[in-house]
C-alpha cells in the first residue's frame, strides 16, 4: 500500500507541479520594422507577419517574413484592401543585434486579392513549412465585401515551394465553405500524421475551433470550442490564434494566442484593447491543454503599440503575434503588428519549473 501510495503521489506532483514560465522582452524598442514614415516603404501600414524560414539544401539559410500591407485611402482610418508581401533578412538571423529586413515595396506583393471572395483583401498571413515534401503552406483570411458593405472573412489555404515568387502560390480555396466565417488559422505539421489547426477568432464562436488532418488537403472540423474566451479576463472579448505552435525542449508545444478585452478608444466604433497570451500543449496530443495563462504575456506599452502620434496608429492598442522563429533552448523570436500598423519584434523565454 506504501509503493501504491507513492507511485500516484508522484504523478499527482508531476501533474501539479510542472510549471511553464513565460516571459518576453521587446527586441526593437525603438523605431520600428516597416516604419513608413522613413519614406522607403510603398505602403501605410504594414504589420501582423508570418515567419517565413528559407532552406537550401535542407539547411536554413535566411529568415524571411510574409507581411500583411496596406495603403491608405486619405482617410484618417480608412485602408484600401489588404495584400501580403515579402520581406528577407538576407542571412539567417542569429544575433538579436542585428534584426534587419528588406523593405516592402510594390514590388514585394506575392498575395493580391482575387476576385469577389477577395474583393476586401488578402489578410493574417500565417505560415508552415512541411520538411517532407518542402511546401509552405500559408493560411489566410480571404475576406469578401458583402452588398450592404459588411466584410465576410473565410480561412483558406495556398502553397508553393518558394514563397518569394508571387507566381509560385497555388491557391487552395476556402477550408470550411459550410461555415459562414471562418479566419486565423495556425497549422502544425508533425512528423507523421495526424496534424493539426487551431483557428478562429470568435466571431462565430465562443473562441477557437480545431480541425485535424491526415493529407494536408481535407480538413475535419471537431465539435464544440476548443479554447474559450474567459469572463472577466484579458481574453474575454475575442480569442485568435497566433502562430503555429513550437516545440519545447520537453517536447510539448507552446502556443501563443492573440486576445483582447473590452477599453475605450479614439478609434469611432472601436472599444479593444489587445494581449497575447499562451497555451502548453501535450506533445503526443495536442488538443490537450496542459496550462494556460492567467495573464497577458504583451500589453501594449510603446508609442508605436498604442497608436500615438507621430506614429500611425489604424487600431490603437494592439499588440498582435503571427510569426515566431525557434531560437534553441526554449527561447523563441517573435513578430508581432503594433496598432495595425508596424511590426515590431520580442524574444520569449519559456522556463520549465
Amino acid at each position: 500500500m506504501k509503493y501504491l501510495f507513492t507511485f500516484f503521489f508522484l504523478i499527482f506532483s508531476h501533474q501539479v507541479f510542472t510549471k511553464y514560465v513565460v516571459s518576453v522582452e521587446r527586441v526593437n524598442q525603438g523605431d520600428p520594422l516597416f516604419n513608413s514614415q522613413d519614406g522607403k516603404q510603398d505602403f501605410s501600414y504594414n504589420y501582423n507577419p508570418a515567419y517565413v524560414p528559407l532552406y537550401s539544401s535542407g539547411k536554413l539559410v535566411w529568415d524571411a517574413l510574409l507581411v500583411r500591407s496596406q495603403e491608405s485611402d486619405g482617410s484618417e482610418y480608412g485602408v484600401k484592401p489588404s495584400q501580403i508581401t515579402f520581406s528577407a533578412s538576407k542571412k539567417q538571423i542569429i544575433s538579436l543585434d542585428d534584426i534587419k529586413f528588406e523593405d516592402i515595396t510594390n514590388g514585394s506583393v506575392v498575395l493580391k486579392p482575387e476576385g469577389s471572395a477577395e474583393s476586401f483583401g488578402v489578410e493574417d498571413p500565417r505560415l508552415a513549412y512541411n520538411k517532407n515534401n518542402k511546401l509552405y503552406y500559408l493560411l489566410y483570411s480571404a475576406v469578401e465585401t458583402l452588398s450592404d458593405g459588411a466584410p465576410l472573412s473565410r480561412l483558406s489555404l495556398a502553397t508553393s515551394p518558394t514563397p518569394h515568387t508571387a507566381s509560385s502560390w497555388i491557391r487552395k480555396g476556402p477550408l470550411f465553405p459550410s461555415l459562414g466565417w471562418s479566419k486565423s488559422g495556425a497549422l502544425l505539421i508533425r512528423d507523421e500524421a495526424p496534424h493539426y489547426l487551431f483557428f478562429g477568432d470568435s466571431h462565430s464562436v465562443n473562441g477557437l475551433q480545431l480541425a485535424i488532418t491526415d493529407d494536408l488537403k481535407t480538413f475535419q472540423l471537431q465539435d464544440g470550442v476548443w479554447l474559450p474566451m474567459r469572463e472577466s479576463n484579458f481574453d474575454s472579448k475575442l480569442v485568435e490564434a497566433g502562430p503555429p505552435p513550437l516545440q519545447l525542449s520537453d517536447g510539448n508545444y507552446l502556443f501563443i494566442y492573440n486576445s483582447a478585452k473590452e477599453h475605450p478608444s479614439t478609434k469611432p466604433n472601436y472599444s479593444s484593447y489587445y494581449q497575447p497570451g499562451f497555451v502548453i500543449l501535450d506533445k503526443d496530443d495536442p488538443t490537450k491543454i496542459l496550462q494556460r495563462s492567467d495573464t497577458p504575456i504583451m500589453s501594449p506599452k510603446l508609442g508605436w503599440e498604442i497608436g500615438e502620434k507621430p506614429w500611425l496608429g489604424l487600431t490603437p492598442n494592439v499588440v498582435f503575434i503571427e510569426g515566431m522563429k525557434p531560437l534553441g533552448n526554449d527561447k523563441f523570436l517573435i513578430f508581432y503588428g503594433g496598432a495595425d500598423s508596424v511590426v515590431g519584434t520580442a524574444e520569449i523565454t519559456v522556463k520549465i519549473e
